[in-house]
């Protein structure tokens, strides 16, 4: 197949899961012989020859992201959206750029597939374009139910915005559902979701999250009782989450466990993130090359995320290592892991550091979870498996739109 697909990313260097798995995917259609010609966005240096993503693509268009896009700041970004009609990632990277360069490129070169990576790119496509070749919307996580947990739980502010969110999204989702052909969820609980709006004529597919099993491998348990979380910061939950762990539950653990340590390691922190550094036995790292030796180091791998939809790579990266996980419910939704078998749940601030601290006190424990993760993990969430699945059904929808 000729594929087009399409990224407000390069997706490299892999800082964040979306990233990781934009590049995975892309990777694994290339390794079985398919061609892809890649757009976007990226304001950085020309990339050379050898750069990851050209050995993978025949071609790379970038385009330089939009304002909007490039703020570091998610309140101003939140304030610009609202005059907006559209909802608030879509108003954050819309722009004229990119449909004039798919038009462009679609004008001059046929493809079997057109690949949208989120909602807000399938949305840019020329609509006649997009009835012309076959559209494969990977929604990477359902928006309109991220906007229902802030409506739900978020403070009075988040609750007012997530509300103006989701008055918007009908129209929005009318548009996008009229562009694609097939819409790909991370989860059976989003793919129930998108089926209450999309029309029957588009295909829904369920294509989990995965990791890359060669790459993150079980090492040596470790013997110091050490914590980490690994994520990328520039995404707000990931800072929520980061901050009420150091507030709620890290004390709790370091009662019970004085020595304890714990790394906070990603990109892009914010000031808020940076200051949990100053809290004795917390460390916050920033971008790191490699997150592997982190894992490597810890005794526990955290997920204590109250927000979010989609997989979360990162719990699927510390199974792979055999690094037992505990996690909330929304951290580890949408894996197919038992509690207490392939990590523990817990909700509760004290609930979460009881579960920490008995999996410090008992390093059997440890190895047994840690060991049944990762072969739950070889069994469904490495991503030749995960693309040994998808790639039929891609070969079908373009075939049958030939």
């Amino acid at each position: 197949m000729r594929i087009l697909a399409l990224s407000p990313h390069l997706s490299w260097p892999l800082y964040g899961g979306n990233m990781v798995r934009i590049y995975n995917l892309m990777r694994e259609l290339a390794r079985r012989g398919h061609e892809l010609v890649f757009v976007a966005g990226y304001d950085g240096p020309p990339l050379g020859e050898e750069h990851p993503i050209k050995r993978l693509c025949r071609e790379v268009h970038t385009y330089r992201p939009p304002a909007s896009a490039r703020r570091t700041n998610p309140a101003r970004s939140a304030l610009a959206s609202v005059f907006s009609p559209l909802p608030y990632t879509a108003a954050k990277f819309s722009g004229r750029e990119v449909p004039q360069i798919i038009r462009e490129i679609l004008n001059a070169q046929r493809f079997d597939l057109i690949f949208a990576n989120f909602a807000f790119m399938a949305n840019l496509l020329p609509v006649d374009l997009a009835r012309r070749t076959p559209v494969v919307l990977d929604e990477h996580e359902s928006e309109g139910l991220l906007w229902r947990q802030y409506l739900r739980e978020g403070g009075s502010g988040k609750r007012a915005f997530a509300l103006l969110n989701l008055a918007k999204m009908g129209r929005f989702q009318k548009s996008v559902s009229s562009r694609i052909a097939a819409l790909m969820s991370a989860s059976e609980r989003e793919a129930a979701f998108a089926r209450t709006f999309l029309p029957s004529r588009v295909q829904l597919w369920v294509v989990p999250n995965g990791v890359d099993t060669e790459f993150f491998t079980p090492a040596t348990p470790a013997s110091e009782p050490a914590l980490v979380l690994c994520a990328g910061f520039s995404v707000y939950r990931n800072c929520e989450a980061a901050v009420w762990f150091v507030r709620e539950i890290f004390p709790e653990v370091r009662k019970a466990v004085p020595e304890t340590q714990f790394s906070i390691v990603g990109s892009n922190p914010p000031p808020e993130v940076r200051q949990l550094g100053e809290t004795p036995g917390v460390h916050v790292t920033g971008t790191v090359e490699d997150i592997r030796p982190y894992y490597c180091r810890a005794a526990v791998s955290v997920a204590p995320y109250r927000y979010g939809e989609g997989t979360k790579l990162k719990v699927l990266e510390a199974m792979a290592c055999g690094v037992p996980v505990v996690s909330t419910t929304i951290g580890c939704q949408g894996i197919e892991a038992q509690d207490g078998e392939h990590l523990l749940v817990a909700d509760a601030p004290l609930d979460f550091a009881k579960r920490i601290v008995d999996l410090l006190r008992d390093p059997k424990r440890r190895a047994e979870i840690g060991a049944r993760a990762r072969a739950l993990i070889e069994q469904k969430y490495a991503w030749k498996k995960i693309v040994d699945d998808l790639e039929p059904r891609l070969l079908e929808l373009a075939r049958g739109t030939a």
